[in-house]
């Protein structure tokens, strides 16, 4: 095997493994916008005002138009 092919083989699988890390690490980064995410809307679920039941029959809707 010629050693331009060699260092051709070699630069290519550099390139591949650089490719994938590179990959991995944009994954990575979604995964952790994501999780802000789901962590800010758990946060305003709890601070939103939960709606109150009326007594007795639950809640009273509004018929008139």
């Amino acid at each position: 095997m010629e050693t331009a092919s060699v260092a051709g083989t070699s630069m290519f699988m550099s390139s591949g493994q650089t490719l994938q890390s590179l990959t991995t690490s944009m994954m990575k980064q979604a995964a952790e916008q994501q999780n802000q995410i789901v962590n800010m809307l758990a946060q305003n679920a709890r601070q939103s005002p939960q709606p109150a039941a009326s007594s007795g029959s639950g809640f009273k809707i509004s018929t008139y138009a």
